[in-house]
């Protein structure tokens, strides 16, 4: 198993969308919601779906060698978001 294929698993499991966070966003001005594109993207894209605990713990069950670099972290970063998208997905909003 590939080290990226590590990461994606664990956050598979690891990540929970936080349903209070979405009803907050949910009660927000239309405007808001639709300059932040939409319920989805507002949560994706603010402190909403920052999971850094789950990312840290995702980097040291994959055993990079240089866990700290900048690539890591983006590859990381980007599974986390493409992970959170899909989970998102599956919720009727």
């Amino acid at each position: 198993m590939s080290k990226l294929d590590k990461m994606r698993k664990y956050l598979e499991q690891a990540i929970e969308i936080n349903m209070q966070s979405l009803e907050e966003i949910k009660q927000q001005p239309q405007n808001q919601i639709d300059f932040m594109g939409g319920v989805r993207e507002w949560y994706r894209c603010t402190g909403c779906s920052n999971y850094y605990k789950e990312i840290v713990q995702a980097i040291k069950l994959a055993e990079y060698k240089y866990p700290d670099s900048d690539s890591v972290w983006e590859k990381a970063e980007r599974i986390k978001d493409e992970i959170v998208r899909e989970k998102l997905s599956w919720i009727a909003l």
